[in-house]
């Protein structure tokens, strides 16, 4: 540590690693970016720009852990690379932030957490919906037993830019994310574990990809196309859905072409350890970008309401009650409805209070099971049951 701030690298320079690890990390005040690092020269030159000559960059890994100092590291590699680079951040006892999802299979999840003992390190997943004020209000409802029990649940994801988002790049690919499931749904799939307090048994999906893909060549591009389309991309520009301004050229290959794998809308049932059930909805060709929660119990029922915009909404109605109660979460800073600031927040207390330990990471694992359940399910029409975890003994969600 310098100053009393916590030296922090980056390994993945995409937009994420750049505009969230670079920018929102640094400008919460407990962080000296020391370092960065992308396997590719072109990423990181780009990177290298907006950072300056006090970072220093690396296209090898290994190296860059070597670097004088080094706290802690921010990861925010492809999916597909997780497991392999979070292994080695965390064998050389660097404090480890992990962007979602964990991993792409359940043994490179447990890899992950089997690689945490002896690090003596503070390790998280970046679910930071579960730090936005909604869901935390959502928790302390549940927590005083307003609803009762928790029996069944239906969380849906509606995500009107999934074609700007997934379906230019190489997003579009199983290959790459494994399914939209896995890249996206696992915060809303995390955030209901976390309120039900369960993990999952069974798993069944059933998905389609109905509006994307299609009959375009895959070396159409955005820029070579004079059609009016909804969905091109010329600019080298892009807003994220957390308000950063991304200023780099993006991938604008067309959303309609042969080489689209990923549903663009799937259905999943859960079953839980404790006896409760839970549909998950998400579908990338919505009007509206939003998340929406309903939660019943044994003595009442819950729904809320979720957008950038921090619109929130919880609506509570107890049984044989005539009207329900409606609370109006407060307002955060930052991006995901102040989820953002609020988990980092909580790395950097973690980091330099010296409490070492796994937060979230059974609740991230758990996500990331139902998402690579679901896509093994879709596959093959069948549920799939989840096996036991010995790595997960004793671990908090």
């Amino acid at each position: 540590m310098k100053d009393g701030k916590i030296n922090l690298g980056i390994i993945g320079l995409g937009p994420r690693g750049v505009y969230f690890g670079g920018d929102t990390f640094r400008n919460m005040g407990y962080f000296n970016l020391v370092c960065v690092c992308d396997i590719s020269q072109e990423s990181l030159d780009d990177a290298m720009k907006k950072f300056g000559d006090e970072v220093t960059g690396y296209t090898d890994v290994d190296e860059f852990l070597k670097h004088p100092d080094l706290d802690a590291v921010v990861v925010a590699t492809s999916d597909k690379t997780h497991a392999e680079v979070a292994t080695k951040v965390l064998a050389a006892k660097k404090h480890l932030y992990l962007e979602k999802p964990m991993a792409q299979t359940i043994e490179d999840c447990d890899r992950i957490v089997n690689a945490w003992y002896g690090s003596d390190t503070v390790m998280m997943v970046g679910l930071e919906l579960r730090y936005c004020s909604l869901m935390k209000d959502v928790k302390k409802i549940v927590e005083r037993g307003d609803i009762g029990n928790i029996k069944i649940a239906t969380v849906v994801d509606n995500v009107s830019v999934g074609g700007n988002y997934y379906f230019h790049s190489e997003r579009k690919k199983k290959e790459y994310i494994k399914s939209l499931i896995l890249e996206k749904g696992t915060h809303s799939i995390d955030l209901a574990n976390w309120i039900m307090d369960a993990s999952p048994v069974k798993v069944y999906c059933s998905g389609g990809l109905d509006v994307f893909g299609g009959w375009e060549s895959d070396d159409k591009y955005c820029r070579d196309c004079d059609k009016d389309c909804p969905y091109q991309r010329t600019k080298q520009d892009f807003y994220m859905d957390y308000g950063t301004r991304v200023k780099r050229v993006m991938a604008d290959k067309c959303v309609y072409s042969v080489e689209c794998e990923v549903s663009d809308n799937s259905l999943v049932i859960v079953d839980y350890d404790n006896g409760a059930r839970m549909s998950y909805m998400e579908c990338h060709f919505t009007p509206e970008y939003t998340r929406e929660f309903m939660f019943v119990g044994d003595k009442g029922k819950l729904t809320a309401f979720y957008d950038n915009e921090q619109n929130f909404k919880i609506m509570v109605w107890k049984r044989h009650e005539a009207e329900p109660v409606y609370y109006y979460p407060e307002k955060q800073t930052g991006g995901h409805g102040g989820g953002d600031d609020a988990i980092i927040e909580a790395f950097a207390q973690h980091v330099l209070n010296n409490e070492v330990g796994m937060y979230g990471i059974k609740g991230a694992r758990d996500s990331a099971v139902i998402a690579i359940a679901a896509a093994e399910s879709e596959a093959s029409g069948m549920p799939v049951f989840i096996p036991e975890s010995k790595a997960m003994e004793g671990v908090a969600r």
